[in-house]
């Protein structure tokens, strides 16, 4: 058969089983185009990612960190380049063409298979993938920010959502230097006053949000109170409630019911885990340190999430100065060649408010690569399987992915 291949390219994600071919949150845009274009469909887990206990370790013990010296997107495309080898040859596809499918670190992934193997890739379709590694992320809150003032695509954002949500933190950080705005505090969010006197309660409680701020996970579906855009815009835009701190403690507390179960689950999967593959990933290649400093477009209390405290546990944990971390990243992007990248028969699709989109390539970089900007999307929502409840946008996308991938089957894609 002369079928097109799929590979779904696999990530910092759990690991992966049989129905990411089936329904996969990364690639069903691909899955969903099986029976149309009758291709073959892969799916190949990152190493390491897939060490859901030591028997599928690629090391015996996780003792040093030696033991990761292999946990780099650079020996998983290696991995990669040696998979489509091995299923060439154990399936019989010697000139089959493939195309790599991927979103947010798998995107990056899929991208670059196509730039540094364009002799085993034929295209790819990188998904809100960050392909401009940075140290200091100033434009993820930046980005979050800007989403909660988009209004159309079923957001409901407001530039007075906005602003409220920006006021009511701003505030928050003037209350905590004095006695009667920590008391006034301990009354809204029922917390001891004392509790506000220490820096490091007031980075925790409000240098990231006094309550849970989708963006990049934003749903417009969602069913559970104040758990969107525009849920929570209608809470922050609601001048009955009280000033915007006010309003601020009455989101927390409607999301607190079902917040805090997943948050001790997440916790829970981040204590069982052998080690911190994707931080190390982030000390020795991509840093993304998301930050909220004084003087961005970050909404939260600024000047408490800095880079010194979001980048510290690489030399407490790895050993990993923070001077190395800048060089890795500059290595990064001399090696892939973050937004300034080549290449042929490439899509990056990016969603409008997904933080992520501030690191990807939002203008084509040459006649041979593609862009395209999902409104009102979040973080590569178009590859989740799809349901008659998305956004027109979304809906739109997955048409122009289509396309493209049929336009770039029917062509030679030069390298």
């Amino acid at each position: 058969s002369d079928a097109p291949v799929y590979l779904c390219v696999g990530g910092e994600g759990p690991p992966l089983d049989g129905s990411v071919v089936v329904a996969s949150v990364h690639c069903n845009v691909a899955v969903e185009t099986l029976p149309e274009t009758g291709a073959i469909m892969f799916a190949l887990e990152h190493r390491y990612y897939g060490c859901h206990n030591m028997s599928a370790c690629p090391v015996d013990k996780f003792d040093s960190n030696a033991a990761l010296k292999y946990l780099s997107s650079r020996q998983a495309l290696a991995d990669l380049s040696v998979f489509v080898e091995f299923i060439r040859q154990t399936y019989n596809l010697p000139s089959n063409k493939i195309v790599t499918f991927g979103g947010s670190y798998p995107g990056m992934l899929a991208g670059w298979a196509r730039l540094k193997f364009p002799h085993l890739v034929h295209a790819s379709v990188a998904s809100s993938a960050p392909v401009q590694a940075v140290v200091d992320m100033t434009g993820y809150y930046n980005v979050a920010s800007r989403a909660y003032a988009v209004s159309d695509n079923n957001v409901g954002g407001s530039p007075a959502c906005r602003t409220a949500i920006a006021t009511g933190h701003a505030t928050i950080g003037q209350l905590f230097t004095t006695s009667t705005g920590r008391d006034e505090l301990s009354k809204l969010f029922g917390l001891p006053a004392s509790y506000f006197e220490s820096r490091s309660n007031q980075a925790s409680f409000a240098g990231n949000g006094v309550a849970y701020f989708p963006s990049q996970g934003n749903d417009p579906n969602c069913q559970q109170d104040a758990c969107n855009i525009a849920k929570i815009c209608t809470i922050m835009t609601d001048t009955s409630t009280g000033d915007e701190v006010a309003r601020l403690a009455q989101l927390r507390k409607k999301q607190q019911g079902w917040l805090e179960p997943l948050q001790q689950e997440f916790n829970a999967v981040r204590l069982n885990a052998a080690a911190d593959y994707w931080g190390y990933q982030t000390c020795t290649e991509f840093a993304f340190y998301q930050t909220c400093e004084v003087g961005s477009d970050c909404f939260f209390t600024q000047g408490y999430l800095t880079l010194n405290v979001t980048e510290s546990f690489c030399q407490s944990e790895f050993g990993i100065t923070s001077d190395t971390v800048a060089r890795n990243v500059e290595l990064t992007n001399l090696y892939y060649g973050g937004r300034a990248s080549a290449g042929t028969c490439l899509l990056y699709p990016n969603g409008e408010v997904d933080p992520w989109s501030s690191q990807s390539i939002l203008n084509s970089t040459s006649t041979y690569v593609q862009t395209l900007w999902v409104p009102g999307a979040s973080h590569h929502a178009w590859t989740h399987p799809s349901t008659d409840q998305d956004q027109a946008s979304v809906v739109a996308a997955r048409s122009t992915i289509r396309k493209f991938v049929a336009d770039a089957l029917s062509q030679d894609c030069y390298t």
